[in-house]
């Protein structure tokens, strides 16, 4: 679960985003960081364990696991990403086509030297993301609250 310092960095970077998407719902306590700054929000998890009743406004919620979001949904435009599950490398490339050219995307359970995948699935998950990004983005990176990881990102090609 997202720490009370996570749930922190989380609002403050994403002050100023006006569409996200969060990968890996969970129990929604990131989704209400995520709502509280008025922003749309899409979220995507495989299980319905929402418990945060009464944040429901501006957010999309979608039962499923993120490649069949991928297949079934357009939506577009997100300048601001909250990834709390597993990606593999069609995640990103969609990620990718889905962003706007400028945008943060925020990786949760990162534990740097920790070489389990399933213990640092937010080192893994910004490693895919710079493979796939690295040939057309500028990729800048810094870490916040407990387990937390930045990346901002700029098209430059």
């Amino acid at each position: 679960m997202i720490s009370d310092q996570d749930f922190r960095f989380l609002l403050e970077e994403s002050r100023y985003a006006k569409k996200i998407l969060e990968i890996g719902t969970g129990t929604g306590k990131s989704t209400t960081a995520l709502v509280a700054n008025r922003a749309e929000v899409y979220t995507i998890d495989r299980n319905n364990i929402f418990e945060y009743v009464g944040i429901e406004d501006n957010i999309n919620r979608f039962f499923c696991e993120s490649s069949d979001y991928w297949k079934e949904y357009g939506h577009y435009d997100f300048d601001f990403v909250f990834v709390d599950g597993s990606l593999g490398t069609y995640d990103c490339e969609e990620i990718l086509k889905r962003t706007t050219d400028t945008f943060k995307i925020i990786f949760h359970d990162y534990i740097p030297g920790e070489k389990h995948r399933n213990t640092n699935k937010g080192g893994y998950n910004l490693n895919y993301l710079k493979k796939v990004a690295i040939e057309n983005y500028d990729i800048s990176t810094r870490t916040g609250g407990t387990h937390c990881v930045l990346a901002e990102l700029n098209k430059d090609k």
